[in-house]
């Protein structure tokens, strides 16, 4: 793990300021800008075909998603590229002000608000073509004393937190660079296998021509409803709404699904 009203909250919110602490110029890449005075500043990371850097444009599912809701607010988006671990902090500390693709848990809430879902995001394991592993149990796989990469502070689900936490499992979860570096780790055998999002998986495989090199396996993680995630400490509570308000209407115009089709 809706759709937008034409001028959603674009005349109450017009004046209201997008807030977000200053971020280092070295990380951060600018959208081609509208006339607009509100700037959001989103983090990412690569994670294609969600959110990457492509002939300097940023592109992606996430990416066209908030965009939509950014211009129905008439605010301009500033991309500011880090580690997972370091958008979760930067999001906290109000340096941003938005991430995608996030799971809304307690500990998150607490500092972020959420969206509606607006996608799903299921886990998938993705292992070497010469695997003869066919199992369909991530316990199974890690029995064989298999490592798997993991993103640290990415949210899998409970049923993979409890693995991460077993004393014999545990030190078989690799925390391993996310993005198409993890498929090459698995070619090298730094690593036997990689969660990822299955789109994403696909998607690399696709674009780096590795079908003869890496496969998905049996091993599934149900899927999680994902959103965006908004710093209560960078984003005043009416500009945070709208954005919010703004997405919902996205989904509910049935604007998302057309957007994720265009990548798959």
């Amino acid at each position: 793990m809706n759709r937008l009203s034409t001028l959603l909250f674009v005349s109450t919110f017009f004046l209201v300021a997008c807030g977000g602490g200053d971020t280092n110029p070295a990380t951060t890449e600018t959208t081609a800008s509208n006339n607009y005075d509100c700037v959001i500043k989103y983090g990412w990371e690569p994670r294609p075909p969600y959110q990457f850097l492509n002939n300097g444009e940023m592109q992606g599912i996430d990416i066209e998603i908030f965009k939509k809701a950014a211009e129905a607010n008439q605010c301009n988006v500033q991309y500011v590229q880090k580690g997972w671990s370091e958008l979760l902090t930067a999001l906290e500390e109000g340096e941003i002000d938005v991430l995608g693709g996030a799971t809304a848990t307690p500990e998150r809430q607490v500092y972020a608000d959420f969206s509606v879902p607006y996608r799903n995001e299921s886990f998938a394991l993705f292992i070497r073509s010469t695997s003869d592993y066919q199992g369909e149990t991530l316990a199974g796989f890690l029995s064989g004393g298999n490592k798997v990469g993991i993103t640290n502070d990415y949210y899998y689900g409970q049923d993979v937190y409890n693995l991460m936490n077993h004393p014999q499992y545990g030190p078989l979860f690799v925390d391993d660079n996310s993005g198409e570096q993890s498929f090459y780790n698995v070619i090298y055998s730094t690593i036997d296998g990689v969660l990822t999002d299955p789109v994403e998986g696909r998607y690399i495989i696709k674009r780096k021509g590795l079908d003869s090199q890496i496969k998905q396996s049996n091993i599934t993680i149900p899927s999680e409803n994902v959103s965006f995630m908004f710093s209560k400490k960078g984003l005043v509570p009416e500009k945070s709404k709208a954005l919010q308000d703004a997405i919902q209407a996205l989904v509910s115009a049935n604007e998302v699904n057309p957007v994720v089709a265009k990548y798959q």
